[in-house]
C-alpha cells in the first residue's frame, strides 16, 4: 500500500496522541491547526490522515471548507463492509518499511516487537477516538504476526475481528470492529 503524502487543507491526527485537526502548512514540519484552533508542529511520520468523508464544516468552525469548485461527483461501488457502519475504515499497514525507515538494523523479535507495539497503540488510539472500524494489514508470512495480532484482539471485550476483505485489502489484513458502548 502507498502511503499518502500529507497536504494543506487534510484532516490528520496524531498517531501517539489525542490531537487531530486541518494541515496548514507543510514542510519538514507539519503545521496543524487542531480542533481547537492551537496551531502545532509535527514530524510526518507522527501523523495519520483521516479519510475526506469524514471531513465535514461543521467539525472545524470553518477551518476546512469543501471545494465548491469540484462539482464532479464520484459514484463508489458498493461494498458489504461498508454498509456496516456507514463510516470508512482507518487502515494501518503493520509492515516493518512502513513504520521506521531504520528497519535493516532490527533483529526479528524486535521487529515483531515494533509491530506488536505499533497495533496496540493505534488501536488504542482509535478506540480512544470511538473510531468502528480498522483494517490491520500485516501480510502473508509465516503468520507470527497474524497470531500475535489475534492474540492482543481478544484481550478486549468490546471489539470483534475477523479476516478483512481479501480483493480489497488483500489476504494479509483483519478487520477489527469497535462495538458500541
Amino acid at each position: 500500500m502507498a502511503s499518502k503524502t500529507i497536504e494543506l487543507g487534510d484532516f490528520v491526527s496524531a498517531i501517539n496522541e489525542a490531537i487531530s485537526g486541518v494541515v496548514i502548512g507543510v514542510g519538514d514540519q507539519i503545521t496543524i491547526e487542531s480542533s481547537e484552533g492551537f496551531p502545532m508542529k509535527f514530524t510526518p511520520d507522527e501523523l495519520v490522515v483521516e479519510p475526506k468523508k469524514w471531513l465535514e464544516a461543521k467539525d472545524f468552525n470553518g477551518l476546512y471548507h469543501k471545494k465548491s469548485q469540484d462539482k464532479t461527483t464520484t459514484t463508489r461501488p458498493k461494498s458489504m463492509a461498508r454498509t456496516k457502519t456507514g463510516a470508512p475504515p482507518i487502515i494501518i499497514d503493520l509492515h516493518i518499511e512502513k513504520l521506521t525507515k531504520n528497519h535493516n538494523r532490527l533483529a526479528p523479535w524486535e521487529i515483531l516487537d515494533f509491530q506488536m507495539e505499533s497495533a496496540r497503540n493505534q488501536l488504542e488510539w482509535a478506540i480512544n477516538k470511538r473510531k468502528q472500524r480498522i483494517i490491520f494489514i500485516h501480510g502473508i508470512g509465516e503468520g507470527v504476526l497474524k497470531a500475535e495480532l489475534e492474540t492482543l484482539f481478544r484481550r478486549y471485550d468490546n471489539i470483534r475481528f475477523y479476516p478483512a476483505n481479501a480483493m480489497e485489502f488483500g489476504a494479509g489484513a483483519i478487520e477489527v470492529y469497535r462495538l458500541q458502548t
